[in-house]
């Protein structure tokens, strides 16, 4: 816990963004907040300010010189002493990734990975999407209900983005669970028997990458890994192998986690309200709205994080340099400022893609237009085949306990009348 708390800030202790209540709904919470009258708020269970109105968050984004993306992945949680040294040792040093880098070092890296993660790059992966959800999908047996996050949202995204970037096939669930690793030891609250485990899975992640990357220096196969591996032949201080492996460790991770749990949140945001879905199903020209109106009212990348460089004021506050920051980026999707009756789901929103889900200014997700193509892809290839799905009724949604991503772990659904064809 900090040892002083900003004058003036209001402290919610009861809010926990692991509690129970907080991860089975989130947006309850939300609104037992006086978020207008108190939009930052200092949380002693996470020793962070909590950050909920949209303009501090967008100008946050905006503002690298005084909020730092070097908090961005922090383990949220106290690293026993074992658990640190075993990240660190070993002769495993690994940089920083790209999302929690700050100018100069920021610029250079994400520079030359524009260059190999390009528009073309992910235009000309269509191909591959269609028809790895065509084959997801031609192994369900649409006469039994089934989850469609084990069918199609986890493994569709892992394959994409594993093989963007060069794994090969039988190591993807190794990846996949390796994934699952990272995302509890630096977003959730591992107990310190736990971060061990964790912690010796986060560096063989790493060490796999890395070796990848060595592979390719030996044998370029026009993956993404091969192409930036051109850019270190250009100039190895450019872009050194290292910073490669770290790109591949954060992109397997982002382009992973966050789209499995987007391509969740959009079906189930359909399904629970007939009407949505059969919008969808009618018109498809339909389906991108409902992505982006689902990246605003239930973004799968809810929190994202900062912390001072200086003395500065947000909300009113004044807080001190080394402040870490919570920005809560499914409240700054609620705020009626920006987005009128923001709690009502409204496919036709006209403003809905100014959502922050995907962050803005020079840490803006690379990967956003193959997320939302992923997404836009499952879910029209879902309405043509099964008009007629719906969710199974009674089944309890459950997330996995950390901060910044969400999605249902599982969602049953049934196709009904519908059949494959």
């Amino acid at each position: 816990m900090a040892s002083t708390v900003a004058p003036g800030c209001p402290v919610h202790s009861k809010f926990d963004p692991l509690s129970p209540e907080y991860l089975q709904d989130p947006f309850a919470v939300m609104r037992e907040l006086p978020a207008r009258e108190a939009p930052v708020f200092y949380a002693p269970a996470i020793d962070y300010y909590v950050v909920t109105r949209y303009e501090d968050i967008e100008a946050i984004f905006l503002d690298h010189e005084t909020f730092s993306a070097a908090a961005a992945q922090l383990p949220l949680a106290a690293l026993s002493k074992e658990a640190g040294e075993l990240l660190l040792g070993g002769g495993h040093r690994p940089a920083p990734s790209m999302v929690s880098l700050d100018p100069p070092e920021h610029t250079r890296v994400r520079r030359h990975t524009a260059r190999a993660f390009t528009p073309r790059r992910v235009a000309s992966m269509e191909g591959t999407i269609r028809a790895t959800v065509t084959d997801l999908l031609d192994a369900v047996d649409p006469a039994e209900p089934f989850d469609l996050v084990a069918t199609l949202t986890f493994p569709l995204p892992a394959t994409i983005v594993f093989s963007l970037i060069g794994v090969p096939p039988e190591d993807y669930g190794q990846l996949k669970r390796w994934c699952g690793y990272r995302a509890g030891l630096t977003f959730g609250r591992p107990a310190p028997e736990e971060q061990v485990a964790h912690a010796e899975n986060i560096v063989a992640y790493r060490r796999y990458l890395r070796g990848l990357v060595d592979e390719r220096v030996e044998r370029r196969t026009g993956d993404l890994t091969s192409a930036l591996i051109d850019i270190h032949d250009e100039d190895p201080e450019a872009l050194t192998l290292d910073e490669i492996a770290s790109i591949c460790f954060s992109l397997s991770f982002a382009g992973h986690e966050t789209t499995n749990y987007l391509i969740g949140n959009v079906m189930r945001r359909l399904l629970e309200d007939r009407a949505r879905w059969e919008r969808v199903v009618a018109d498809p020209q339909a389906i991108p709205g409902a992505v982006e109106e689902t990246l605003r009212f239930d973004p799968s990348v809810c929190v994202w994080r900062r912390v001072t460089t200086r003395p500065t004021t947000v909300g009113g506050v004044d807080l001190p340099a080394g402040a870490k920051l919570f920005l809560w980026l499914a409240a700054a999707g609620r705020d009626p400022s920006v987005f009128p009756e923001p709690d009502a789901f409204d496919v036709d929103r006209d403003n809905a893609r100014r959502h922050l889900a995907f962050g803005r200014g020079i840490h803006f997700c690379l990967g956003s237009a193959l997320g939302k193509l992923e997404a836009e892809l499952a879910v029209a290839e879902l309405a043509r085949r099964w008009p007629e799905l719906a969710l199974v009724e009674g089944q309890e949604l459950a997330f996995h306990p950390n901060i910044s991503f969400r999605g249902p772990r599982a969602l049953w659904v049934s196709a009904a009348a519908g059949g494959a064809g």
